[in-house]
């Protein structure tokens, strides 16, 4: 999912392909405070065989807008940066992911997140206390979150080019 999220451009591919594929019935985005979205199971031992076209298919069925796709880049973008500096994974396989996405990049742009849902709010009483106690938990890890790479500093650019 994150792979798709972080090439731009790609869900808009799959819109203009399948609407062409079934032009009697182009795709109609959901928008609305009532949505049907169906989640799909896939057997923990299956799920490796998932591809960036089965979460296509998914997204289709589910008539996700494409503005919702193109604000995840983003988290796209992050989960890469993550994973390609992950020891336990090929450095090869994200080397030609991310030469990828440096291609849609250049053909489309980044993606623009959907300005509504951007940004900073108050913080809740239960936000604190969800962070309070993330922050016990982490203390009892035997390495730093910080040397996994998992957090990023507050106004980092997302669209640099190479991760």
């Amino acid at each position: 999912m994150a792979l798709v999220m972080a090439w731009p451009g790609m869900y808009h591919e799959a819109v203009a392909s399948y609407n062409a594929a079934f032009p009697e019935r182009p795709l109609v985005a959901q928008y609305g405070s009532h949505l049907n979205i169906l989640q799909v199971h896939v057997p923990n031992d299956q799920a490796h065989n998932f591809s960036d076209n089965d979460t296509l298919r998914v997204l289709l069925h589910n008539c996700i807008p494409l503005d919702w796709v193109d604000h995840a880049y983003t988290y796209g973008m992050v989960y890469l940066e993550q994973q390609f500096h992950n020891p336990m994974m090929s450095i090869d396989i994200f080397k030609d992911v991310d030469n990828e996405r440096i291609e849609h990049v250049s053909r489309y742009g980044t993606s623009p997140a959907i300005l509504q849902w951007d940004g900073w709010r108050e913080m809740m009483e239960d936000d604190h206390y969800r962070l309070m106690f993330k922050h016990a938990e982490e203390r009892l890890l035997p390495v730093p979150p910080e040397a996994t790479g998992l957090y990023y500093y507050i106004g980092m650019d997302p669209n640099q080019v190479h991760l």
